[in-house]
């Protein structure tokens, strides 16, 4: 398997390179986006991410490049610059690796949350790229770092570390193990089987996921690599107590891999759950015969169900939603190549307790190695799954599915979408699919980018292509677009990152106009979901309302209006919005919100005879998006009883 996946390496190296030059007369002259040229090298499978990080109103744009250059473009109101950069290799030297390179390599894509509540934006990154990078030469000190927006476009980690060789630990200055970069770890990429040290510590391809595994209030980062380990830190650098996962703590992970880990509750506990594909064996020994799927509890137990063992490697990122409306996440995943007995073009769905979902999984026509995304794309109500086939080994015939939860195909696809500036079909596989209704016509699209091509390409639900030349690009991207309104304009814009071919293959960022706006369906508007890279597609909202409400007067109270409550509940997942409507009896505390929510009102009470009385009816409708969800409209029946209310009291027994 290793050589498979060094070759793998080299290949997709040598076809980069080759695809993103070839020659090319004059510069294409189909309509190109706004356009920000970075200083460094293109833009390579590091996926954007945006977050308003000062305030303003206007979200800022943050990538990485595989020279170790992370940046930040941001937008003043006329025009966007780059604002702030940073090589990472020097906080990854300031940390004393075995041996310092002046540049690093980020293939990840950033996470951005505020990770300890202090109102500061916080970025995460891995650098060091591919461990097992045939050229050595191209090898870097890998870790994970964190970095804090401080003011005024200062960006710092949040704590520095420094390696301790007594111990093989990266600690701060007071000698705790926390501290950034982490995990420093150098145990492969040398000698035998690359089962000894290389001289650097082991570098980290996968997109950092965040979220609360203890519950605390505040997001822990985990991540999955190839150092045979997932691990889990606090925002401090601190690990989570029982992480990492590894074959060294007694756990039955024989390897890592470069799936990126998916967050989400799967068994419906309150608590989120770490699911993650690797390139292990089910049982050690078995390297050639299988790989397995984790699903590991925010304690580090196993989800019961878990691992799941799988007939290939695992090299696509899971995704998360509940595909058939059962109440539970589902998982899907395709699997990618290295395991020479097993099939390789596959498509996994399992229910939340590992087992598969009937029909599952779907064999395809090519490899799978990129993410799913989910997304209800044929207006049905129901999440379908949507993914792209291929690798750098086939060239030809790449397909982009689209099936239900049951296994049937949406109507349309498979389909082979082309490639921008090219006109065929004979470029490798395609990154993650981005869902969002981007020109605003109430229909969701799904955007491709293949690899190397210039510009991405639009399909529509029914599997025809609408745009194959409007977002064009001057040069080859490497990784999946972004959708937001990220200059506040009210209107959805396209993001993408890659490269400015005619300004000496510099890396750029390239940005759209939309006609779809803020409250347009984006169910999977970037890669891995969201910029917390949950792979995480929460329920929709589904409106819970009372039918009837009942209240009691004493026949012989003066009051000429009786008090009562109605709760709104969701069922689902997101917000709505929502609305309260009454009768002319009764008056509302409240008409509209959003979320969940207790309203007051009151009755009149004139009229009403002893007894049992309709006094009226309460009307609550919601929407998110701007569309009605599930469960609404419902009406509640407002009763009221008239006449002596007795009381009960139940006896109380207490133990001396």
């Amino acid at each position: 398997m290793k050589k498979n996946w060094l070759t793998l390496m080299l290949v997709s190296l040598l076809i980069g390179l080759s695809l993103s030059n070839k020659p090319i007369a004059s510069a294409p002259t189909y309509p190109t986006a706004t356009k920000i040229t970075l200083n460094g090298k293109q833009i390579r499978e590091s996926s954007p991410a945006v977050a308003d990080f000062n305030g303003n109103g206007h979200k800022e744009i943050v990538v990485g490049g595989p020279d170790g250059m992370l940046y930040i473009a941001a937008y003043d109101g006329n025009a966007w610059s780059v604002v702030w950069s940073r090589q990472v290799a020097l906080d990854i030297n300031a940390a004393n690796p075995p041996t310092t390179h002046a540049d690093n390599v980020i293939i990840s894509s950033p996470a951005i949350a505020d990770l300890d509540n202090d109102g500061h934006l916080d970025i995460v990154i891995t650098a060091g790229g591919a461990t097992h990078n045939p050229d050595l030469s191209a090898r870097r000190n890998g870790g994970v770092l964190v970095y804090r927006y401080n003011s005024a476009w200062n960006f710092s980690l949040i704590e520095q570390a420094t390696y301790n060789s007594s111990n093989g630990r990266c600690e701060n200055s007071a000698g705790q193990w926390r501290g950034w970069p982490q995990p420093c770890i150098d145990q492969i990429g040398a000698g035998p089987g690359e089962g000894l040290p290389d001289g650097l510590w082991e570098g980290i391809e996968t997109t950092p996921a965040l979220g609360d595994l203890d519950g605390d209030g505040d997001l822990e980062i985990v991540v999955n690599s190839l150092d045979r380990r997932i691990h889990a830190w606090h925002h401090t650098g601190e690990v989570v107590a029982g992480w990492p996962i590894s074959q060294w703590d007694g756990d039955n992970l024989w390897r890592g891999g470069i799936s990126s880990p998916a967050l989400g509750d799967l068994d419906n506990d309150g608590r989120v759950d770490v699911v993650v594909g690797t390139m292990s064996p089910y049982v050690n020994g078995q390297q050639d015969q299988n790989a397995t799927l984790w699903a590991i509890k925010g304690d580090s137990s196993l989800v019961p169900g878990f691992p799941i063992q799988t007939e290939q490697h695992i090299h696509s990122s899971p995704a998360l939603g509940d595909i058939d409306g059962d109440g539970y996440l589902e998982i899907v995943c395709g699997v990618g190549r290295g395991i020479t007995t097993g099939r390789q073009n596959i498509v996994y769905a399992w229910n939340h307790d590992g087992t598969p979902l009937p029909n599952w999984p779907r064999e395809t026509t090519n490899p799978m190695l990129a993410p799913p995304a989910l997304g209800d794309i044929d207006g049905d109500g129901q999440l379908e799954i949507v993914i792209g086939e291929g690798d750098i080994f086939i060239t030809n015939d790449n397909k982009l599915y689209a099936w239900n939860a049951d296994g049937s195909l949406v109507p349309g696809f498979p389909v082979m979408p082309p490639t921008p500036n090219y006109g065929n079909n004979s470029f490798p596989m395609m990154y993650s699919p981005i869902l969002a209704d981007s020109d605003g016509d109430g229909i969701v699209e799904i955007l491709i980018t293949h690899v190397a091509a210039w510009g991405l390409v639009v399909v529509e639900p029914d599997g025809t292509v609408s745009d194959a030349t409007g977002h064009n690009t001057l040069g080859a991207l490497y990784s999946a677009a972004l959708v937001d309104d990220i200059d506040n304009d009210g209107h959805l814009e396209i993001v993408v990152a890659g490269e400015d071919f005619f300004n000496n293959s510099k890396g750029a960022i390239w940005i759209w106009d939309e006609n779809g706006t803020t409250t347009s369906a984006q169910p999977w508007p970037m890669f891995h979901h969201d910029v917390q890279r949950t792979g995480l597609i929460s329920p929709a909202p589904r409106l819970d309302f009372t039918d009837a409400v009942r209240l009691f007067h004493e026949q012989d109270d003066p009051a000429s209006t009786k008090t009562g409550y109605v709760y709104l509940a969701n069922a689902g997942g997101e917000t709505f919005d929502w609305t309260l409507s009454a009768s002319d009896t009764i008056a509302l505390s409240q008409s509209a919100g959003s979320g969940e929510g207790i309203v007051a009102f009151s009755v009149d009470l004139t009229g009403l005879s002893l007894g049992w009385n309709e006094a009226g009816t309460i009307t609550a409708s919601a929407t998110f998006n701007g569309e009605p969800i599930q469960g609404s409209p419902q009406t509640a029946n407002i009763y009221v009883f008239i006449g002596t209310v007795e009381r009960v009291y139940l006896p109380l027994i207490a133990r001396k």
